[in-house]
Parts: C-alpha cells; structure tokens; sequence
C-alpha cells in the first residue's frame, strides 16, 4: 500500500488574514518610535528643557578657543618627564618603555632618549631628579608628565610641587603610575588604596585624570602588557599648545661639545669655553645670532646656528600598519647609544663584538674606528718622515730637504735673485742622466713605500719577481702619455693620472673611468666573497692597477676593457718594440677631445657648476663612521675646468635630417605648421571677439563690429574645432557650479556655529602657514622664515664658563630658551603675589627669594605692598595670610600675563613645602611708588587755650616749611594743624588744635615715606656645581639665617618690652558750681549743704566699764567654752558632709546596678518579641501559600 504523501501548506497572499500577518510583520520591522509614538511623546516640557539644557551646557564645555595649529608637518619628538620621588621606579619605567617601543634595552638612563614610537611620532624620555631646580626646568618644557607615586607609601612632597609648578609654567598632560601595588597582599586593602589615591590625585589634576596601575614585577621589569597599554595611551595621546612653549623657542640638548682649542686650554684651564649643544628645536621659529638662557648657566648669545640631518628621522613609507626593526630608532648620545659616548674629558666610541678578526669588506660605520685602530705611528712622526713632490717625476722633498735661500745677481735682469738650494743639488748635477733616472726611480719607490699603508707594503713584499716586474713596468709607461700635442698637455696629462691613481675616480666629462668602475669591482668582490690569502689580494691589485690604465685611454664597455687588458699585457711583454702606432684614432679622439676642454667654459664661468655635476658630486660624496663626510674639492676644480664647452656645438650624426619621418616631427615646431587650439593665433583672435563684442570708440564715433560679418565666420569656421565648444560648455557648467557653492555656502548654514567657524578660519590660516615655504628647500628656507621646529639644530655658544664643561652632568636637563626682542633687559616688575597655602611660614619684605620666571631662575629680593581705597600702594612687612598682595622686584624683563613661582632655597630637600608663593606679572616699569609710613613724634612745650607750641618733632626751620598746614593728631584723638615754625627752639613750631591740650599729650605728624627697590638680580647658577653638589646651591641669606649661622642673639628695644604700668594719683579740684547757675538748677541738682557733725558732749559719751578680776576670769571662761564649743561644732560638721558624700555616690552605684538590670530585662523582653514577632510572619505566610 503506497504511503499517502501529505499536501504542502499554501501560504496565503490575499485575503484579511494575510494583510494582518503582513501588517503585523511590518510593525516589528518598523521601530519602536513608529509602532508606539505616544511612548516616546513629550511627556514633561520642563523636564525635556533641562534636559536639552544640560546637553548644551556638555558641549560648550567642551569648546576651547582655537589657536592656530603652527606645528610643523615633521614635528619635533614629544617631551615625556619621568617625575617622582627617589626610589620609586623611574628608570625601570623609562627602560621598560624603551623596549617595548624599540625592542632594545638601556642599562643606564642619562640625558634624554629619543625614540621612533610610530610612523608620525618620535617620543623624548627625560628623567627627573627630586631636586627643585631640575623639576622647574623640566616643567617648562614638558608636553606629558608621567607622575611615580609609590602606592605602598602614598603621596610625596615632591609630587604635589611639580603639581603646582606645571600650574604655573604652563599645566602639560599629566597621568599618574602607580608602582609597588605588588607589595599589598590583602585584595581589599589594595583597592581602597587604589580608590583613595584616584580620588585625591583626580582633586589635583582634573577629574577623570588618567591613573595607570603597575600591579608588580617580572625579573626586574614591569609586566609587558601594562607597559604596552601605557605606551599606546602615550602614542595616540593629543597636546593643546601652551602659551609660553609656543611664543619662544627653545632645545632640549641631547648631546654636548667643547669645541675650545686644547691649547688655549692647556695655557689657561679656566678660560671660558665655546660649546657646541644639539637637540631638536621646539616651540617656534629661532633666528642665528638670537639670545638664549640656559637655565643654571646664564644669557648668551648664540655664535652660529646650523641645522643637520635628523639623527632620528620618521619612516619614510607610511604605508605599513607597523616599523619594521631598522625604522624603531633609538638615540641618546648621553646615554652612550648610537657607538659615540661623551664624557668630561673624552670621547668613546664603542664597537660591538671582538676586534680580533679584521674584515675586509668594513662598513662606513666602523671605517673611522678601523683607521683609529691600526694606527701605530703618531702624527708627528708622520709629518717628520713625509715626503712632498712638487712636480711629476721630480724628486721627493722630506723634512730634511728643506731649501736654503742664496742670493744671485742676474745679469738681465739687474736685479738679485733669491735661489732655493736644496742639499746634495750639486752632487746630482755631476752624475750622468743615467744615474738621475736611476735615482728617481728610488726615490720614488721610497716615497710609494711611505705613503701606503702596511698592507699594500706587505703585498709587495709577498710579490713574485716577474709580477713585480710587470708593476713597475706598467707604473713606468703611466708616467708619460702615449701621445701629446705639447710640453703643457704633457704635464697636465701627468697630474691627471697621478690624482685619479691617489684617488681611484675618473673625470666625468672626459669619458673617463667613475667611481661606478670602482664600486662594480667592490660589488663583485663582495659577491665572490673575501678571502685572507696573499694571492688574491695580490690578483686585487692587479685588477685596480689595469682599470686604472684602461679607464684612462677609453671610455669603451666592460667586455671592450677586458680586450684592451689583454693587448696592453701583449704590448707590455714586448717593451722593447715600438708602441706609438697602437690606437692612433683613440688618440686622436682623446686630442680632440683636450683642445675642446682648452677653451673657457663660458656658461660655467657665468652661472657657475651646473646642477648635474653638483647633483653626481652629491652623490659621490661618502660618509665615515656615520659622522664626518669626504670632501673632494680638487675633483670639484677639475671638473669646472675641464668640462666640455657647453657653448660649442659638436656635430651630432645620428639623426638623418633626410627622411620623411625626421622631417616631419619637427614641421609643427615652425610658424607655418598646425598649432594647438590654445595656441593658435586665429582661435585666439575669435574667442576675444566673442568675449568682447561690438564696441564704439568715445573719441572718434566709430563702432567696431566683433567678428558678426558673414565673410569672417566662413574664413573661421573651418579653423574652430568641436572639441572647443565642447570645452566652453565645460567650462560654463564648473561656473556655474562654483557660483551655486558659494551661494550654498553663504546661506545655507544648517547646524554651523560660531565655534565651527572660528576653527575653520584657524585651520584655513594654518594651511596657508604650511603652503608658504612649502616648495622651498630648507637653506633658502632658513633664511626668510628662521629655523622651524621640528629641526636637529647645533647650537654653537662662545664665552661659556669653564665649569660648564669640566663639571657637566648629564643626569641634570640643558636647555636652551630663546629670549625675545626685550627680554634681555633688567628693569623693575610689579607682580601680583600670594603665599601658597601650604608653606609653613609667611615671607617677610627685604627677605631674599629664588623666583622662576620664564627661563629664568634667579634670586631677588621683593618688597611687598598693598593698594588702599585711595590708590596709595602701602608697604607690607609681611605678605598676607590668605589674602593676594602686590610685589616689586628688580628682574628680567618677562611678557605680561606670565605666572611665576618662588622658593626659599633650592638646596636640598626640605621637609616641609618647597614652594613659598606663586603669582603673575603685571607691569613691566616703575609706575608704583610703594611708600613706608612714618610718624613723627612731638611734645607741647607751651599752652595758649586752642593754640600750642610744641617742639622735638622736627630738627630745622626748613623740616617745619615742608610741612606747613599738614594735619596732626594727638595721642587722645585732638587733631590739629601745623601753623608756622618758631624761632627758637629750633624746629619748633606753632599749631592749632580742636581742643586745648595738656602737658601731659603726645602729638605725632603721620607720613608716608617713599621705599625704592633694592637691585638685585642673582642668577642661580646650580649647573656650575660640580658634580653631585648641583642641588646645593645657595645665594644669598636672610637676616635670621645669618644671625644663626653667626649665632647672633637678637637683642630686644627696650620700648617693646612689657613693664609694670606706675600710674599717679591724680588729684582732682573741687567742682564748683556758681551761684547763680545753683538758683537755675533744679532741687535734685542742686548741690546740698550739709553742715558738719557737732562733737558728743562729755555728758552723753558711754562711759567705760571697768570689770572686776572675777567678771574678767568669767569673761574669760565663757570664751573658751565658746571656742571649744565652735570647734566641735566645725569637725561635726565636716564629719557629716563626708558621710553625705559617701552616701550620695553609693545611691549612684545602686542607680547604675538598677538601670543595668532593667536594660537586660528589656533586651529579654524585646528579643521575645522579635521572635514572636518572627513566628507569626512565617505562619502567616504559610497560611497565604496553602
């Protein structure tokens, strides 16, 4: 029985249930806002404001004034500072970052480190030390501070003073490290210590503040992964331009030279010294002969300024996602990488791996170490046993052939001639011309042997007799040409193929043989592979020796070479046969060729070496060691010289004028053949006509018709092209399209802000800034605009202290600001001070004070003042405590607007806050005139009602003029006016006052004194130090620390000691009412008269009782007993209040023993309850679930 299929389900297209299906499929596709609109209505206006508001609030914070972006297209590396106490990882951190960017490792970190971290950026590590003075410098120039903070420890000192230091200079990019995590072993201890930290560093810096984690140490090295987090973060990390770095240039130094010559300095050893200082230049552009500072040394002027090759340049490529090894560079000269360490004293240069087998096929690199290294003669005894030959084939002259001169009368001439005899001349003059070619002979192989080296003397020596035969007989037929036209190109011909033998290069534009030649056989030689055997060094020099000939007689291929090899070894096996006839017509070529060269060269003597020949001789130039350059000047000459004369036409047969095909491709270069529409002179005259038209002329009435007759446009048409209408409506269309982007651009602002277009204009002016000198190579380049950031710059510096040199250290930062037009100049600067909350102790006027201001850092000493309401600027003793005060200093010159910080002392380290005060620059002259009050002190010597006289106040009559009709005041508050001067005494003088005065008041005069500025401006020269002393500078000290340095005691005024205060009784009169003024008074007023008690008459005075010796002994008992009975009574009574006492604190034991048991009873009593409690909740929820 067949299984029954079953029928397939038929979905249905149309009908109610398919448009429901298909609606409900299209609500789900459709959002949520469309499918629900009332969800997503307005449901609160005030709410949906605010919300709109703060959104806006977000981003306007965000907005920043635009500054225009000057950074050059090549920028310089960042400046990345290490900082942090000592012993908290700095280094390890510096290391272990200069490894995962270049793979290599650095043992010590000295000086700054430059390294290519990716295909735009270079990045430049600098350390820095715990002292003040370095964190200063380094401050001003930093573009990102990595912060140590030792998480074990908590903050330091030294952290919050470079906070405040980069608030001041200039705030860079911060991010804080957090090292030694490692040694938490408590998880929850590490992350509050974590988030205690966070938060505090974040109140510092700014919130969100980037805070990386170090969490611990492998083999003496941070873990790669945090290290590779870290060095991304910095890679990728963006800088806004700081004020100062942008306005002054300035160079980080990464390399130093003294450039003195060493016997100046053997004669004086402290004489001042010319250095020379390298680093990359920053910040904007600088001018040769411009001022610098360097911040420890001092001003100077910049004696030559010069930029050279980046040492370490970008990658050329940017097309890879990665650097490949050779472009991850790294150079830090102080640090000794790069083969070229400086020290105080010398230079080293290190060579890796053995020197024990030299290898012939050396690098440029080690070619300088290599000749240093097989030197074994001094260059004295070089000089002494040198030899010098004036002419070709002439004697050798050595030192001992010096010429003596004696004096010989022409007889011609009539005049004295002065002879150069050389010694043995008249021994030479009596040999036969035999002998005199035999002893040139010698000599010259004595001169040969002294001017090689002791590898070629070695080969000689190694040489068969019939090969060394062979050598001399070729070196004999190089000495003269085979043929010449004269004396004079027989002598040029010689110094030619002497010079091209020293130097193994040919003439270019003789058809000589090039240094290609040569770099062809060194190729080959370095393809077969080198061998240490005599024979092939000696078949080497065989092969140089036959180039040298061959390159010299033809300018044929390599394979005609090897022939002419061959016939010159034939020719040279028959030397006793003629050999003018061979290669007559390459002789006859080779003439041709020298009466060509004869001539002047006009266009070389006119506009000088053309540009090929300088462009071959740049690239033939080569480099030793990486560091100094071969110069060939007599190369240069002889090309200048012997050069084809380019204004002579030399006829050129290889193009035969009598074919079509030559003829016809240059028929278009004449007037009559077929120009270009563009060119065209027809075409031309059309389109002006349709440009402009018809046109009268105003002068004469006449109108001129434009190309409209019927005649012109048949001549025209068949010379107008269509491919011209087609350009003109072309050109129609980009019209207008450019008008409806400009319309488009004007009116159609959409969601553009004021903002967006204040950083369009910047970005818009910064590509102009680039587009300026963009084609314009670097040396004329320097000239109009300066030397621009982002060059490898030498900075040379005469007139330098010799302490700078001898006592250099490259762990502390050089760096070389740039001054501008008047920053130069000392005068007076008003400021605006305030002491940092933290110091400990306020600062005191006239106290001297280490400021850093710009560059600079330099002690002074500053009076402080305040403005009153009346515009007076008032002398301060001390600063205010919380409170900003104005400041007058004597200092450099500094911009307005520019903050500044000061300390005490910048010697060692303190315990306490570093930092006294910060501030700003306000005035650059001397408009405030700070006064000091000053009271004068008087005494009335004489009393007239309102009117006295009072004296010792002032000393002479002309004291007293100056001050006439000045105001005083009396110590009880009269005031008064000074009138006129007396007579006698002297500087008395006469005032009036409110009130009459007693002898017993004190007038004073109150004045303000003007106070002038002490000059003093002390550079702190901390780099002069020597070593290991550089942070213990110290200028000039305050009054309290000489007083206990010198153990001075301070001696207390006498007024200003507390005394016990003696006061007299003062005897009042009587007051006295008159009579009259007693009638007005009111009874309650009036004085009363009250009359004297009479004396007790006689008779009513009590008269005295005389007691009995019986009442006196009862008298007498009855006090005892009184007094016995009040004893009693006293110590009964003391009785009784020390039991009270005694009952009163045991009533308070009995209270606190029942409130504590009634606290028991109650937490029973509560705790039945919550349980209870507890019951019937779990009951009650049984009950619901059942």
């Amino acid at each position: 029985m067949e299984a029954k299929v079953q029928k397939k389900h038929q979905r249905k297209h149309s009908g109610r249930k398919a448009e429901k299906k298909s609606r409900k499929q299209n609500e789900q596709e459709s959002d949520a806002r469309k499918r629900n609109p009332r969800a997503f209505a307005v449901q609160s206006a005030v709410r949906m404001a605010r919300t709109f508001h703060r959104t806006q609030d977000l981003k306007t914070k965000k907005h920043h004034i635009p500054l225009v972006d000057r950074t050059p297209l090549e920028p310089p590396p960042i400046v990345v500072v290490v900082v942090g106490p000592p012993k908290v990882g700095k280094s390890t951190l510096i290391r272990c970052l200069i490894k995962n960017f270049t793979r290599q490792k650095l043992s010590d970190i000295r000086g700054p480190v430059t390294i290519v971290s990716g295909k735009k950026r270079r990045i430049t590590f600098i350390e820095s030390g715990s002292d003040i003075s370095s964190m200063i410098d380094l401050a001003k120039v930093a573009d990102l501070a990595l912060m140590l903070i030792d998480a074990s420890f908590g903050f330091e000192m030294e952290t919050f003073e470079f906070l405040n230091i980069c608030q001041v200079h200039g705030f860079p990019r911060i991010m804080g490290v957090l090292t030694h995590l490692d040694s938490f072993k408590n998880n929850k201890v590490l992350s509050k210590t974590k988030k205690r930290l966070k938060h505090r560093f974040w109140t510092e810096v700014y919130q969100g503040a980037k805070l990386f984690y170090l969490s611990g140490m492998v083999y003496g090295e941070y873990q790669t992964q945090e290290v590779k987090n870290l060095g991304r973060f910095i890679s990728v990390m963006k800088f806004r331009p700081l004020v100062w770095q942008t306005s002054h240039p300035y160079v980080l130094a990464d390399r130093m030279e003294d450039l003195t010559d060493p016997e100046t300095i053997r004669q004086d050893p402290k004489c001042d010294r010319t250095v020379s200082l390298y680093g990359y230049l920053r910040g904007t552009y600088m001018k040769n002969k411009s001022q610098v500072h360097i911040p420890g040394v001092g001003d100077f002027a910049v004696g030559d300024l010069s930029f050279l090759p980046d040492p370490c340049p970008l990658p050329e490529t940017l097309k890879k996602r990665a650097l490949n090894e050779k472009e991850r560079l790294l150079y830090a000269p102080m640090a000794g990488v790069g083969g070229v360490v400086y020290d105080k004293d010398a230079v080293y240069i290190d060579m890796p791996g053995g020197h024990v087998k030299q290898q012939d096929n050396a690098g440029p690199t080690t070619e300088l170490v290599q000749s240093l290294i097989g030197t074994h003669a001094t260059l004295d005894s070089k000089m002494a046993a040198s030899k010098v030959s004036l002419f070709s084939g002439t004697a050798a002259l050595s030192q001992d052939d010096q010429p003596t001169e004696s004096h010989v009368w022409d007889p011609k001439t009539h005049r004295e001639r002065r002879k150069a005899v050389f010694t043995g001349e008249e021994e030479e003059d009596d040999h036969d011309d035999d002998d005199d070619d035999e002893e040139e002979e010698e000599e010259e192989e004595d001169e040969e042997y002294n001017e090689e080296d002791e590898n070629e003397v070695e080969i000689e020596k190694t040489d068969p007799p019939m090969k060394r035969l062979k050598l001399e007989q070729r070196k004999e037929m190089e000495e003269t040409p085979a043929f010449a036209d004269s004396d004079d190109e027989l002598e040029k011909s010689e110094d030619d193929e002497e010079d091209e033998e020293e130097r193994g290069t040919g003439n270019g534009d003789s058809g000589h043989c090039s240094e290609d030649n040569d770099d062809d056989y060194g190729s080959e030689e370095a393809e077969s592979g080198t061998e240490d055997d005599d024979n092939k060094e000696i078949s080497d020099m065989e092969e140089d020796v036959a180039s040298g000939t061959n390159g010299q007689r033809s300018k044929a291929s390599s394979g005609q070479e090897e022939e002419d090899e061959e016939e010159e070894d034939q020719s040279y096996s028959t030397a006793g046969s003629l050999r003018w006839k061979e290669g007559l017509a390459e002789k006859a070529a080779e003439v041709f060729l020298r009466q060509q060269r004869a001539a002047p060269n006009l266009r070389k003597l006119v506009y000088g070496t053309v540009v090929e020949e300088e462009e071959e001789e740049g690239e033939e130039d080569e480099e030793v060691g990486g560091l100094f350059r071969v110069s060939r000047p007599e190369k240069g000459k002889r090309r200048r010289a012997d050069g084809l004369d380019c204004s002579r036409f030399e006829p050129d047969d290889s193009h035969d004028w009598e074919q079509e095909e030559m003829l016809a491709s240059i028929r278009d270069c004449f007037v009559t053949g077929k120009w270009e529409g563009n060119t065209d002179a027809a075409t031309l005259l059309k389109e002006d006509d349709e440009i402009y038209g018809d046109f009268e002329d105003l002068e004469t009435g006449e109108v001129h018709k434009g190309g409209s007759d019927l005649d012109h446009e048949d001549e025209e048409e068949p010379q107008v092209k269509v491919d011209d209408t087609e350009a003109q409506k072309n050109k129609r269309l980009e019209k207008k399209k450019r008008l409806k982007e400009r319309f488009d651009a004007e009116y159609d602002d959409g969601d553009a802000t004021y903002f967006d277009d204040l950083k369009e204009e910047m970005h818009k002016q910064a590509e102009l800034n680039r587009a300026e000198f963009e084609d314009v190579d670097d040396e004329t380049r320097v000239q109009y605009e300066g030397f621009r950031p982002g060059m490898y710059v030498r900075l040379e510096i005469p007139s330098l202290p010799c302490e700078f040199v001898t006592n250099f250290d490259p762990h502390y930062p050089i760096i070389l600001g740039g001054l501008g037009g008047s920053e130069g100049n000392v005068g007076y600067l008003q400021m605006r001070l305030k002491k940092h909350r933290w110091h400990s102790k306020i600062l005191k006027t006239r106290d001297p004070l280490i400021l850093s201001l710009g560059w600079r850092r330099f002690q002074t000493i500053p009076m402080y003042h305040i403005e009153d309401h009346n515009g007076r600027h008032r002398l301060l003793k001390y600063t205010p405590e919380h409170m900003h005060c104005g400041a007058s200093i004597w200092g450099p010159i500094t911009p307005q607007g520019t903050g500044f910080l000061a300390v005490q002392s910048v010697s060692g380290t303190q315990a306490n806050f570093r930092i006294a005060a910060t501030g700003v620059v306000l005035d650059l002259d001397k408009s405030v005139t700070i006064v000091k009050k000053l009271k004068l002190i008087g005494y009335p010597c004489k009393i007239f009602k309102n009117t006295s006289f009072v004296q010792g106040m002032f000393n002479s009559v002309l004291e007293v003029a100056k001050f006439e009709g000045a105001s005083v005041r009396t110590v009880s508050g009269i005031k008064g006016q000074i009138k006129k001067a007396l007579r006698t005494p002297a500087g008395a003088f006469r005032a009036t006052f409110e009130d009459r005065l007693l002898m017993s008041d004190i007038v004073f005069l109150r004045s303000w004194y003007p106070v002038t500025v002490p000059r003093l401006y002390n550079p702190v020269t901390s780099l002069l130090l020597p070593a290991g002393q550089k942070d213990t500078w110290t200028g000039m000290r305050t009054v309290g620390q000489l007083k206990h340095d010198l153990g001075i005691r301070n001696q207390p005024n006498q007024d200003s000691l507390y005394k016990p205060v003696v006061r007299q009784p003062r005897k009042f009169n009587k007051l006295h009412i008159p009579k009259e003024l007693q009638k007005a008074l009111p009874f309650k007023s009036k004085p009363k008269q009250t009359q004297p008690k009479a004396r007790t008459p006689r008779d009513l005075q009590r008269p005295a009782v005389i007691r009995e010796p019986h009442e006196r002994k009862v008298a007498a008992l009855l006090s005892a007993l009184s007094t016995v009975y009040n004893h009693k009574k006293k110590a009964s009574r003391v009785k009784q209040h020390t039991a009270h006492k005694e009952f009163l604190k045991q009533k308070d034991r009995a209270e606190e023993e029942k409130m504590r048991r009634l606290k028991d009873v109650k937490k029973k009593m509560y705790q039945l309850m919550g349980q209870k409690e507890k019951k019937k909740q779990k009951s009650s929820l049984k009950a619901e679930g059942a």
